[in-house]
């Protein structure tokens, strides 16, 4: 009876202890600190991508003698992160600001890869670009607006055309409603410097 009892008092010994553990291990950490943390999260990974833009531009667009020349006031971008592949990973626009990279017909913007790898260097692009959920070649759609009509922008052969202005005029009149807008105006995005 008595080594009955003595496994009957070790083994609620246990249960009790084992029981208290669970109780630490499940803290309640209030909505706000959660909220917090994401957003503190979401701001460094901008940051972060950031830096690797800026990096890019430094080193791998710009030459030598071309950052010997682009005013401090020039170097600017302003970029927006979007999945154009269904990948998982958010392409890079990157809008270039002021008068070493923009002209009359529009300023240079780039697209570049989750790993800053340059996908299409776009000339004279003015306006916002509208990512349609729609794809061709497996990439989405881009509509942009150049010398007032809507041109269709098809991924193929590893980028999308270069130059807007030449293309033909798109099929239809306007982007669908439910095309994501990049840079568009009256967006109070971010200008970061390099």
């Amino acid at each position: 009876m008595k080594r009955i009892s003595m496994i009957a008092i070790l083994l609620g010994g246990l249960a009790f202890v084992s029981c208290k553990k669970e109780q630490k291990a499940a803290t309640v950490v209030p909505a706000e600190v959660v909220t917090e943390q994401q957003e503190s999260k979401a701001e460094t990974s901008l940051s972060e991508v950031a830096t690797g833009v800026s990096d890019f531009l430094k080193t791998e667009f710009l030459t030598e003698a071309d950052l010997k020349v682009v005013a401090e006031a020039d170097r600017q971008f302003r970029m927006y992160l979007v999945d154009l592949n269904n990948d998982g990973k958010k392409e890079i626009f990157v809008s270039l600001v002021g008068s070493y990279f923009c002209g009359s017909g529009g300023c240079t913007m780039l697209l570049l890869d989750s790993t800053y790898k340059l996908i299409t260097k776009f000339t004279v692009m003015e306006g916002a670009v509208f990512v349609e959920p729609t794809m061709e070649n497996e990439w989405k759609i881009l509509n942009v607006k150049s010398g007032g009509e809507w041109k269709k922008m098809v991924y193929t052969d590893g980028t999308y055309p270069t130059n807007p202005s030449i293309l033909e005029k798109a099929p239809y009149d306007a982007p669908s409603g439910h095309a994501e807008v990049v840079f568009e105006q009256g967006n109070t995005l971010d200008i970061y410097t390099f």
